[in-house]
């Protein structure tokens, strides 16, 4: 595989990794010198803290970044389909980040769904007798017989909307983030960012459980939330919007390469004239 070294000095690839470190630094660094409690609701209070709202925005940012740079290759067509897959990607993100799915199902379902989002305990049970609680957008609901077949296929058009165009977009250019990570180009840097930032969440919302599970670390103190807790929530929110800053970062690069390829190829063509 080729390596760009004049890539690698030119430094644009450091700038995703470097946001990274900045973001994830930021948040320690606050988290040292705020009140745990009153820092978990900056960041989280169920869709309405300033911090969520200010994510928002920069996800709808997306879909009018893609359709202004258009980053990708290839026919017309081509370009809009990719294009409208990362806008359906983008909404599915603020649709979750404002729980509007939750929402919906609570009006369409509410003797199953609760106001809060969660099954209603003792509604839906488990094969071995269990309640089925959490939340509603889970593989145990698709499987169980007591869930309204309406109720299924939103769950299952939810999924497929959000996690099956991204997982084929993902499957689709898998091959060339890898060649481009070795070729320190800074869109596929960004992209590496985008992943790493999606693993942080999911490992944040994980871990105040297995805190619990393992050391009673993730109790609530009487104020509302523990140091653990707190820092766990600003990560997880924290990383949600980092993933809509690399997402952006990815198409301006991307654009920006794509435009410099044009170039060469164009004065490629006109010395050959």
């Amino acid at each position: 595989m080729e390596i760009d070294m004049s890539r690698f000095r030119s430094g644009a690839w450091r700038v995703p990794p470097t946001v990274f470190a900045a973001a994830l630094a930021a948040i320690f660094l606050a988290w040292t010198i705020c009140d745990p409690a009153g820092f978990s609701l900056f960041f989280d209070n169920d869709g309405r803290s300033p911090f969520q709202m200010a994510t928002v925005p920069v996800f709808a940012a997306i879909v009018p970044a893609v359709w202004i740079f258009r980053p990708f290759s290839g026919s017309r067509w081509r370009r809009a389909a990719l294009c409208t897959a990362v806008s359906v990607v983008a909404i599915m993100a603020i649709v979750k980040e404002l729980d509007l799915h939750c929402l919906a199902l609570n009006w369409l379902y509410p003797d199953f769904v609760g106001e809060g989002g969660g099954l209603v305990h003792g509604k839906l049970f488990k094969p071995n007798g269990s309640p089925l609680t959490g939340t509603p957008f889970k593989m145990r609901v698709l499987t169980n017989s007591g869930v309204p077949l309406g109720m299924k296929a939103a769950v299952l058009f939810y999924f497929t909307a959000f996690f099956g165009v991204f997982g084929a977009g993902l499957l689709r250019f898998f091959p060339r983030w890898i060649k481009g990570v070795f070729r320190f180009e800074p869109a596929s840097w960004s992209f590496g960012c985008f992943g790493a930032s999606g693993v942080v969440v999911q490992i944040a919302d994980r871990l105040p459980a297995w805190l619990g599970h393992g050391f009673g670390l993730d109790k609530h103190s009487s104020l509302g939330a523990s140091p653990a807790s707190a820092l766990c929530t600003a990560i997880e929110e924290g990383f949600e919007m980092m993933i809509a800053v690399f997402a952006i970062m990815t198409i301006v690069f991307a654009w920006r390469d794509a435009k410099r390829e044009r170039f060469k190829q164009s004065t490629k063509g006109a010395n050959r004239k």
